[in-house]
């Protein structure tokens, strides 16, 4: 009974079935992020167990087919099942096992990437120091108690969190945020600007009117939501505001004793250290505009493990430290601002192992066929 339920995932036909899958996976994925970006494209097509279809004029999502994550499960699965079920261990199939262990290694690499990868950018100013990177994709709305005296408590709500309607009770002074209205992209006009008065907008400030435009897949631009709150206090209505992260200005109010403010803006990624931008140098060619070389000079300091120290900060040399790593990814503003590209991936190294090997595996099974070819051909 086992046997019968076991057989059909140790199937060749299973194999070719999912490589086929995952080349339709690739070629769809590439000719659909020149619509919605490298970014959302990994999202549908290989971080998502299905693709999705929704019915014209519902919410309704029906999948269609096989995604990134259920794919590369059923090549891991299958892969794994035919070992079980076909190979005996001998000193003569050693290579093979090594290397389709390096292809389960790599497999299993990608799946604890996508997992747990984080990516963000910290913009620094020279003579700036910062303890967070921002997301480039992700936004958050921000409650911090500013009470304490030598410290700030922030909580955060996810950008998944806000949607119209919806209701967070927080784990602060049987505290409630309401979103009234919430726009996943907007722009920033004046008052005068506004096209119509029918057009989704909400009133930031006396200047400033946030107005509803469509969702943006573009690497080179980022969506910018507006979001209406209110505030309850164990029912009692605190206060309602506007939020646009274009204008990630914070509202200020006060429940009892204590001061709150509340702001919609880039999700950050807090670090129990600080870096601190020394010097930006961006290296041309001598005559031309060509970049030649950029980079950043910083001070990381860490006083819970004594680190006070500088660093150089450029391309293919990036900073590793506490799990992190610092890419010098760009600048702006004049030469004035780096930009440094920080990534938190647990499992960065895996990579390497697998593909080390997957090359052992077949230096080890191909050099033992020749070895063997040698002795026959002295032999003879």
């Amino acid at each position: 009974m086992i046997n019968n339920w076991v057989k059909p995932l140790t199937s060749l036909k299973l194999t070719v079935f999912c490589l086929g899958c995952a080349m339709i996976l690739v070629f769809l994925g590439t000719l659909d992020q020149v619509n919605i970006g490298v970014y959302e494209a990994e999202n549908r097509y290989f971080k998502s167990f299905f693709l999705y279809f929704t019915l014209p004029g519902t919410t309704l999502r029906l999948p269609w087919f096989p995604s990134g994550y259920l794919v590369g499960g059923l090549l891991l699965v299958n892969l794994i099942a035919a070992h079980l079920a076909r190979f005996k261990f001998t000193w003569k199939k050693a290579g093979i096992m090594v290397l389709h262990s390096g292809v389960i290694l790599l497999l299993l690499g990608q799946l604890f990437t996508s997992l747990f990868q984080v990516e963000s950018q910290m913009r620094l100013d020279q003579g700036e120091t910062k303890n967070y990177s921002l997301s480039y994709y992700h936004d958050e709305l921000a409650l911090i108690d500013t009470s304490g005296s030598d410290s700030d408590r922030v909580i955060s709500i996810p950008d998944s969190q806000l949607y119209k309607g919806h209701k967070i009770v927080l784990p602060v002074d049987s505290l409630e945020v309401g979103i009234d209205e919430y726009f996943i992209n907007s722009a920033l006009l004046r008052p005068d600007q506004l096209p119509s008065s029918n057009n989704p907008h909400l009133q930031i400030g006396p200047m400033a009117v946030s107005v509803q435009t469509e969702r943006t897949y573009k690497e080179n631009e980022r969506n910018m939501p507006t979001a209406a709150v209110s505030v309850w206090q164990s029912g009692r209505h605190v206060g309602s505001w506007n939020l646009a992260a274009g204008f990630p200005r914070p509202a200020r109010f006060r429940v009892g004793e204590k001061s709150f403010q509340i702001v919609l803006r880039p999700k950050r990624f807090y670090k129990p250290f600080a870096i601190q931008l020394v010097q930006f140098s961006h290296d041309r060619y001598a005559g031309t505009d060509i970049p030649r070389n950029f980079s950043s000079r910083v001070r990381l300091v860490d006083s819970s493990r004594h680190e006070d120290r500088e660093t150089l900060i450029y391309m293919n040399h990036p900073l590793r430290y506490q799990g992190l790593t610092f890419y010098q990814s760009g600048f702006e503003n004049n030469d004035k601002t780096t930009i440094l590209q920080v990534v938190q991936n647990p499992s960065w190294l895996i990579p390497y192992v697998s593909c080390a090997l997957i090359a052992f595996g077949m230096l080890l099974q191909f050099g033992m066929h020749l070895i063997s070819f040698i002795k026959r051909r002295v032999i003879s």
